[in-house]
């Protein structure tokens, strides 16, 4: 419990940073919602396995 008022403080830090790009945009840059999505689509289909094999369907 005590890691938890530090996360919230490191959130809050990042949220409210600037946004400024470290280094400048290249013609292969992806944009950050391509990964935002990926990531949610590998988290929904890792969560529908794991209450597939709780339901013992798989």
């Amino acid at each position: 419990m005590r890691c938890l008022p530090v996360f919230v403080i490191l959130l809050l830090l990042i949220t409210s940073a600037p946004s400024v790009d470290a280094r400048p945009k290249t013609k292969d840059d992806i944009p950050q919602a391509s990964f935002q999505d990926n990531a949610k689509r590998i988290l929904q289909v890792l969560e529908s396995k794991r209450n597939c094999c709780r339901l013992q369907v798989c």
